[in-house]
């Protein structure tokens, strides 16, 4: 499912690099006499059910491995061991041993090996060191995949650190990671080593991983495109679990949107395409269903659900700093059911586990943890000062709820104001687009302190051009462009920025980036007004159109030239386009 960042790249760590390898209760030593493919299996049978056998099957392969002087073989031995000592959750060792293997891959030439285990003790890092030393494993698997010319890998490490881009909130550098993998894996021709369906499972884990990211960026919308391709590619033969993608996503899209049934009936189906009893994914599943009964306000089933997930793994100390979301939403489910006494143990639990996460992403700030602490600490104590004063006095309840009811009328009234005010912004605006001649004319924005004083040492003939150019321009809505700079303008237009600047001051009485502006708001206002299809695009669709980098930067703008916000407009201008 999808975990809180932190439960992800820790589920992502314990599971996704295990691929490994029953013993009987035989001795490594007459299990080596075994073929190699029969001890990977013995590995494989035992390694989530007998860490012994499972161990003790892993350094038989190793001493076949030695006995035959095969190099490979014995990588994959000393992986094996790393492998059971992440299962028994010894993060510690098996970074140990993990070190070991990229010693050994070079000592031997193991090209192959030494990529791999560069990725190993990547994942291993977020763990047992740091993000930082975790980056640094992905960026030298990177540099010898891209040496060697080796594609898979190199997707891979890009991935990889696509998936610390993501922790960091770099989340629009991730995404063209993704779609650049996405790419290559499209344009990958197939052959012998690259069947169709290898190609499908790629894309589909490609497109699973770029609608994460959107997620996490909040862009739900671009996340459901993601969530399409996958549901497309799940049904091309691919093997049942390969679904569980599609269906995770699909269920965190409903989850962020409040659509709880949908999210718990997504989920459900996750976890039946692809049955596992392995305790971290158990864990997982406590949370996914837990988180989801919290958000559907059935607090004391999300309780039972997150606390007997809890109470059967028995997190260990070195897996605390990733446990920081699961603690968030039991603090939560405890408060709202009055236990304030478990609220704040568990709520203290997750400020320590973001205190140790934040380490580990070596962007620690204590000073918002503090103020997270203060403000919990208000609120707890409100919500206990008013339980027991209900209890006690009646009389301050209902003077409370008095208070309550006058506050909700101010608040009411404020909102009626508002409306109103901004009733009477649209409909002086919709006067002015009525009658003005052309859209320039619409929004005219004068500004006081200009940038150029004057324009005396311009000749006429320059500023002829410049005006000249600046229309011609706007018939092609150049200023609908990105990279619609001063120097880009002045360069089409064939002069220099001051003099550009120079003439935009003194014939139209503002300055560059306000000519732009207004340009690019006019154009916003007569459009909106006009299309039907172009009031359907998200604020962040319509920002891109205009030319702005952010829905933020668009919406800034708008509101400052028209005193509304660019929802109120589109709501309103469909009553009477």
């Amino acid at each position: 499912m999808k975990l809180p960042i932190s439960m992800n790249y820790f589920l992502f760590l314990v599971v996704s690099i295990l691929m490994l390898l029953p013993a009987t209760s035989q001795t490594k030593e007459s299990l080596s006499n075994l073929p190699f493919e029969a001890i990977r299996d013995s590995i494989n049978t035992y390694l989530y059910t007998n860490t012994e056998k499972s161990l003790t099957a892993a350094k038989a392969y190793v001493l076949k491995a030695q006995q035959e002087n095969d190099a490979e073989n014995e990588w994959l031995g000393m992986e094996s061991i790393a492998l059971n000592q992440i299962t028994a959750r010894d993060y510690k060792n098996a970074n140990e041993v993990a070190v070991q293997l990229l010693e050994f891959a070079r000592i031997n030439n193991l090209d192959k090996l030494e990529m791999r285990s560069l990725a190993f003790l990547g994942d291993l890092q977020l763990v047992v060191t740091s993000s930082e030393e975790q980056l640094r494993y992905y960026n030298e698997l990177l540099a010898l995949a891209e040496a060697r010319e080796n594609d898979e890998y190199r997707e891979a490490a890009l991935n990889k650190i696509a998936n610390i881009m993501d922790l960091s909130g770099a989340t629009e550098k991730a995404v063209a990671i993704r779609k650049q993998t996405i790419t290559y894996y499209q344009n990958r021709p197939i052959d012998t080593s690259y069947t169709q369906k290898d190609k499908n499972s790629a894309l589909l884990r490609s497109y699973n991983l770029l609608g994460t990211s959107y997620l996490n960026a909040d862009q739900i919308d671009s996340a459901k495109i993601a969530v399409k391709q996958t549901k497309e590619l799940v049904t091309k033969e691919l093997d049942s679990c390969y679904a569980t993608f599609h269906y995770v996503l699909d269920g965190e899209i409903a989850f962020m949107e409040a659509r709880f049934d949908a999210a718990r009936n997504s989920y459900k189906k996750a976890y039946a395409v692809c049955p596992s009893d392995y305790d971290i994914v158990a864990l997982n599943k406590a949370y996914t269903f837990g988180k989801v009964e919290v958000g559907a306000e059935n607090y004391q089933e999300a309780i039972r659900i997150l606390q007997q997930g809890l109470d059967n793994y028995q997190v260990t100390a070195a897996e605390e700093g990733f446990m920081k979301d699961y603690y968030e939403q039991l603090a939560e489910a405890y408060k709202h059911t009055g236990d304030f006494e478990r609220a704040s143990y568990y709520f203290e639990k997750y400020l320590t586990t973001q205190e140790e996460y934040d380490k580990l992403k070596d962007s620690a700030k204590q000073v918002i943890l503090a103020d997270e602490r203060a403000a919990f600490k208000r609120e707890f104590d409100e919500l206990k000062a008013e339980k027991e004063y209900g209890q006690n006095k009646l009389n301050y309840f209902l003077l409370g709820a008095s208070l309550i009811i006058l506050v909700l009328l101010f608040l009411l009234l404020k909102f009626y104001r508002t409306k109103k005010q901004n009733e009477a912004k649209f409909e002086a605006l919709l006067a002015k687009i009525n009658a003005a001649k052309t859209p320039e004319e619409i929004i005219d924005t004068k500004d006081e302190e200009l940038e150029e004083k004057g324009s005396q040492d311009v000749s006429e003939e320059i500023k002829k051009q410049i005006l000249e150019g600046l229309g011609k321009l706007e018939k092609k809505e150049y200023f609908l462009q990105q990279d619609c700079n001063s120097y880009n303008v002045a360069k089409k237009i064939g002069t220099n920025t001051s003099y550009l600047s120079k003439v935009i001051n003194s014939h139209y009485g503002k300055n560059f980036n306000t000519y732009i502006n207004d340009l690019r708001i006019n154009y916003a206002i007569v459009r909106l007004k006009n299309d039907v299809l172009f009031r359907s695009y998200s604020i962040q669709s319509i920002a891109e159109e205009l030319g702005y980098k952010s829905a933020d930067s668009f919406t800034k703008y708008f509101k400052k030239d028209t005193g509304l916000n660019p929802s109120f407009y589109i709501k309103n201008i469909k009553n009477i386009a």
